[in-house]
């Protein structure tokens, strides 16, 4: 079993597992007693706070914590096939053949210099009538993989969508982690922002069938909390 999440990202995880629960409704409690009750310090409660106030499931309204209602999850959405509401458009900044890494080779589990397709392609959602910028996203996936998938689609439909509909009754795992990152300037001017910005980088390791692929999601926080922290 891998060890792919810390303390305040488990707790982040139970959290919102107990309001979907409806064990919280309204508001969550305070720091002081969900320290109490997970048995950790207050600031790894605010780490884990911090979580949830950037993915937009709470908001800090005076000293207290109130739950939002529930939006769309657009990443999820994405990587199972699942159309949203909202019209998503990706523009392909990057599609390459390459030679892994140590790095990438472990996480595909291949030999080094193994042929592999790196695609990176920015996420626009587009909602009554205006758009933003979701994200940039990174795909590592075997050559021979991406070979399948008709990748001239992409603009309109996601690497997920494409894979899902090739391999359609595959059984789909995956293994996910959740940080915060600074981007850099490069990334930064692609998702029109600040330079040093913050934003919520959700890694996930992927099987399918006997193939992995190494995704990485820098997405730009709903909250402008994060955007503010240590600047």
């Amino acid at each position: 079993m891998f060890n792919i999440i810390n303390k305040s990202e488990l707790i982040a995880k139970d959290i919102e597992f107990q309001i979907s629960q409806k064990k919280y409704v309204n508001s969550i409690p305070s720091e002081r007693k969900l320290a109490e009750q997970y048995s950790v310090s207050r600031n790894t409660i605010r780490e884990a706070l911090d979580i949830l106030l950037n993915k937009c499931v709470i908001s800090l309204n005076s000293n207290s914590y109130e739950i939002n209602s529930p939006k769309e999850d657009y990443d999820w959405l994405d990587i199972f096939g699942k159309q949203s509401v909202c019209k998503v458009h990706n523009s392909i900044v990057k599609n390459t053949c390459l030679e892994v890494n140590k790095k990438i080779a472990q996480k595909l589990k291949v030999p080094l210099a193994t042929k592999i397709r790196l695609l990176v392609y920015k996420r626009t959602i587009i909602e009554n009538n205006s758009s933003r910028v979701l994200s940039l996203d990174y795909v590592y996936v075997p050559e021979k993989l991406a070979k399948s998938v008709d990748l001239k689609k992409l603009n309109n439909s996601s690497f997920w969508q494409l894979l899902l509909q090739e391999k359609k009754g595959k059984n789909l795992k995956e293994y996910q982690n959740l940080s915060i990152d600074v981007i850099t300037d490069e990334e930064a001017a692609i998702l029109e922002l600040p330079t040093h910005s913050k934003v919520l980088e959700r890694t996930s390791l992927f099987y399918i069938e006997d193939t992995h692929i190494y995704f990485i999601s820098k997405k730009i926080p709903e909250n402008s909390l994060l955007m503010q922290i240590d600047r």
